[in-house]
């Protein structure tokens, strides 16, 4: 169906890819969306300088969301003479909130937009008391976490519930967004049932009684990734292989004996079943199930795409083991390293480049040998999502789990090389290097770009799905992992009649 017809105007279409993106229906669209912000790209300013705040903030976060290269001197007009954003724009709360949520698409290097940042953040801090209450609500959850770092699926059900309150809403493309929820989120539950019945039939739970047993919290990870219907198959794949990165890491963390991890990760780098004769038999069962999983993908990828990707596969994960031995041996040996030498190391030990490279793999519509080739190096588009996982982990790290034998932390590392620096200087310093490293991803997903859309969409997912993950945990933002899991994959969606 027909929805951005060519006969509205720029800011009716811009608004209505907004609400369509945000329900989360935008796939469905995907042609008509690309065509018409195409033409708003190729037209210029829209309303040329008397355009509003939101209008232009808007317009600047739609672009930038689709990987057009929309200079941030946008909001050049809206400055005063000192170069500061106009102190007449506080009475524009919606305005300010649309820059809040455009300011989070900047780039390194664009002042503007740490400026824009700054300047939203407080004035809409200090809006709350005389806005009226849907308009508060909005910009709590705003404030919260901002639309860029949230996970789509979640926030297309906090979306649906704002627009069913809404007297303005558009009644058949609400109703369309619930339908389109509840379908896929059954396909979903059916996924889930699948896995979880691989989970119970391995019998890996019962025998590893010291590795993490959460395989329904592990298939949010392909959820969150790519939900698209006809990626069903590389969803449970990808759950295989997260398990797998949870397990082999519990095994290097908590229990194997550094002569046992050495003797798994030679193993791993000769990639032959028959190399596990001197392995413990805990070992063993691991390291030949793992290997079935992933001949299993490899065949797959074939089949589907005409690619010999195993190679590719098995440096993945002997890269994963080799940064966990280094971990190990660090830890046995008492050894704090610096802060660089251990984010080096911690990006490939956080297990993202073994996931990414198997979703491109998985749940892209067209795998080349290029594609292949890029997602198998540490690309910066990898690199990115890797140190905001590690980073938010460090950030989280628990008394307990120093006590379990878990490695040193980013902040260990960083409080050792900067003894003037307090606990909470180096937590602050790591939030900072997080913001930074989404400044890299963000002009990662800018074109032109190696990548396609649907590779570099993967990529700030996953870095989605950190952020809430450890946000809601570390700074009690919204509900936790297992109450959004609930709701999202569990709870089919209604509209009051």
């Amino acid at each position: 169906m027909k929805m951005i017809s060519a006969t509205i105007d720029d800011i009716e279409a811009m608004v209505l890819i907004d609400n369509i993106q945000r329900l989360g229906i935008s796939y469905h669209f995907d042609v008509e969306i690309r065509e018409r912000l195409e033409c708003i790209y190729k037209g210029g300013f829209v309303g040329d300088c008397d355009a509003e705040l939101y209008v232009v903030s808007l317009r600047f976060r739609l672009l930038r969301q689709h990987g057009y290269r929309v200079s941030s001197d946008v909001f050049n007009k809206f400055k005063d003479e000192s170069g500061n954003f106009n102190s007449c724009l506080s009475k524009d709360v919606i305005g300010i909130l649309s820059l809040y949520e455009a300011s989070h698409l900047g780039i390194q290097g664009e002042e503007y937009m740490d400026e824009a940042l700054a300047f939203s953040l407080k004035h809409l801090k200090a809006s709350g008391s005389r806005l009226e209450p849907e308009l508060a609500k909005t910009v709590k959850h705003a404030l919260e976490l901002p639309m860029h770092f949230r996970m789509p699926r979640l926030e297309s059900m906090y979306y649906i519930k704002v627009s069913e309150r809404d007297l303005g809403r558009n009644q058949d493309l609400l109703e369309f967004a619930v339908m389109d929820f509840n379908m896929v989120q059954a396909m979903h539950k059916q996924e889930l049932k699948e896995v979880t019945r691989w989970w119970r039939d391995l019998g890996l739970a019962d025998m590893l009684t010291f590795a993490r047993d959460k395989i329904h919290e592990w298939f949010m990870w392909p959820v969150v990734i790519s939900s698209e219907s006809e990626f069903s198959v590389g969803r449970v794949d990808l759950t295989k292989v997260v398990a797998f990165i949870h397990i082999i890491d519990d095994i290097y963390d908590i229990y194997g004996t550094l002569d046992e991890l050495q003797q798994f990760t030679d193993a791993i780098k000769r990639w032959d079943p028959m190399v596990t004769r001197g392995l413990p038999e805990y070992m063993k069962t691991c390291y030949l199930v793992l290997y079935d999983v992933a001949s299993d993908i490899s065949f797959k990828i074939f089949k589907n795409h005409g690619l010999n990707v195993m190679g590719h596969l098995r440096q993945a994960w002997t890269s994963l083991c080799e940064a966990f031995l280094v971990e190990a041996t660090w830890f046995n040996c008492g050894y704090v390293p610096s802060k660089e030498e251990y984010l080096k190391n911690g990006v490939t030990s956080s297990g993202v480049h073994v996931a990414l490279v198997h979703a491109f793999l998985l749940l892209s519509p067209h795998v080349t040998r290029e594609t292949v080739e890029l997602a198998s190096h540490n690309s910066q588009l990898i690199l990115s999502p890797a140190s905001i996982l590690r980073l938010w982990d460090d950030l989280s790290a628990t008394v307990d789990e120093k006590e379990r034998g878990y490695d040193p932390s980013y902040i260990e590392c960083y409080i050792k090389q900067h003894k003037d620096e307090t606990e909470e200087n180096a937590k602050q310093h790591t939030r900072d290097l997080i913001a930074t490293m989404w400044k890299k991803l963000n002009q990662e997903c800018l074109d032109p770009s190696p990548f396609p859309h649907s590779i570099t969409k993967m990529a700030l997912n996953s870095s989605r799905m950190v952020q809430v993950m450890y946000q809601s945990e570390i700074d009690s933002v919204g509900s936790t992992l297992k109450d959004q899991m609930k709701s999202l994959l569990l709870e089919p969606m209604s509209l009051n009649s």
